[in-house]
């Protein structure tokens, strides 16, 4: 029971992060009416102060577990937070000016973004202490993946669950409800699986960390972090992707609407279930590539192929047809599904780390790792309003010209696949120590 009761707090947590990614800039922009660069603005204060608030939270965690405050404890408060911080955020008030919905925006994207942090930090930094054997690392790291990946399909799909009964193109006032109520099923739904690791993991946390040192990192461990070739080398890999994925994200929508012209309910109740299902199904694939041919190379092969998917793919397909899309989504899930091999790969640094300085010093590396990729997304969410209020794109329109469209190819196919190639070759020159197994 350690593998799933480690991993279902994933489920809730990646559901409301995949909603975030996928609906919240539409929902904000095109719904609301909030203009891309407001948005974009908001976005990437809220995401600045995540990345500052990961190294606060890693510090006062070091500061807590001195005190016996146990990483299952933490992780119980942040899901509170978390839940009732979801349901604000999806929930502005009916009237206001611009800048009130934009405060809105902001103030409750940063309380949103705190919990995840509180919730993410704890359990990330349990699957280096829970176990010291490499095999039963890959399989806490794929549970948490795989219920992730559950989270990510129910994150995706709530909203177009809701509209499915709903005739014709739903108007305006019906997609806001969709957002607005499945916040609510997303925040219970973080409730219930966050303190089940919360009260499951406890008595084997207790267990775990005895005889292990945990201490507030000085300067020179983090200027030793920094010294890591191969620690820096995934670190750029990791923020190079992540501006990519930010930017896949935020534009997945207008992608499928405007370029492909197919339907809300097209993408949410067929693209992104495909997609989802295809990450799951991968899973094992990538588990026994890893341990025939390390981490790095599956890794390597993954994010590369997607990329190059990605550029060629994106351009070409078809308007007005599904099948096309299923295709690509299905072959970029199976690609996606070697991602928790970079997360194992890092808890094969500390590991590493420790047998040289005797120190567990996991909160410090996934707080700078985390820290990195959020800072890269604020910067894509500045990239992304700037770049749409300079388009000149009428989010509120059907149709859009050719030059519009071709914009958002370059920016959702050809900008994002480069970046996931260029990631790819940073992964490749990794070289990262054989893991205890």
């Amino acid at each position: 029971m350690l593998y799933p009761t480690y991993g279902v707090a994933s489920l809730g947590k990646v559901a409301v992060e995949v909603t975030l990614q996928l609906y919240l800039f539409d929902f904000y922009t095109r719904i609301l009416g909030l203009s891309p660069i407001l948005a974009g603005a908001a976005f990437a204060v809220a995401i600045l102060w995540d990345a500052l608030s990961d190294v606060i939270v890693a510090a006062g965690l070091f500061s807590a577990r001195r005190r016996g405050v146990a990483y299952t404890t933490v992780l119980g408060v942040s899901v509170v937070l978390l839940a009732a911080t979801t349901v604000l955020l999806f929930s502005p008030f009916s009237a206001g000016s611009s800048f009130t919905l934009f405060l809105h925006l902001l103030v409750a994207y940063v309380l949103v973004n705190t919990g995840m942090t509180l919730l993410d930090l704890p359990q990330s930094s349990l699957s280096a202490e829970l176990s010291r054997k490499a095999t039963e690392r890959n399989k806490l790291l794929a549970a948490r993946m795989g219920f992730g990946i559950l989270g990510l399909a129910i994150g995706s799909a709530l909203p177009g669950i809701y509209l499915a009964g709903i005739e014709g193109e739903p108007s305006m006032v019906e997609l806001s409800d969709s957002r607005r109520v499945s916040a609510y099923y997303l925040g219970a739904l973080v409730l219930v699986t966050g303190m089940m690791t919360a009260f499951g993991l406890k008595k084997r946390e207790r267990l775990a960390e005895h005889g292990v040192v945990h201490s507030v990192p000085s300067l020179a461990d983090v200027k030793a972090l920094f010294a890591d070739r191969a620690f820096v080398q995934i670190l750029i890999a990791g923020v190079i992707a992540a501006i990519g994925r930010t930017v896949n994200a935020a534009l997945a929508l207008m992608y499928y609407r405007f370029v492909l012209e197919l339907s809300e309910a097209q993408v949410t109740q067929a693209i992104f279930p495909v997609f989802t299902l295809s990450i799951v199904l991968s899973i094992p694939l990538w588990i026994k590539l890893s341990k025939r041919f390390g981490k790095r190379v599956p890794a390597y092969i993954s994010i590369v192929g997607l990329g190059v998917m990605g550029i060629i793919a994106y351009p070409i397909l078809p308007t007005g047809l599904v099948w096309p899309a299923l295709i690509v989504s299905a072959i970029g899930g199976v690609l996606c599904g070697a991602v928790f091999l970079v997360d194992s790969m890092i808890t094969d640094l500390i590991d590493a780390d420790e047998l040289s300085t005797g120190k567990r010093k996991e909160s410090l590396y996934f707080a700078v790792w985390k820290s990195g990729l959020k800072v890269a997304r604020a910067l894509a969410f500045v990239a992304i309003g700037v770049g749409l209020e300079w388009m000149g794109l009428d989010l509120s329109l059907d149709v859009i010209s050719g030059a519009m469209q071709w914009g958002i190819i370059l920016l959702f196919g050809i900008l994002v696949g480069l970046c996931f190639v260029l990631a790819g070759y940073f992964i490749y020159r990794a070289e990262v120590p054989n893991p205890t197994e």
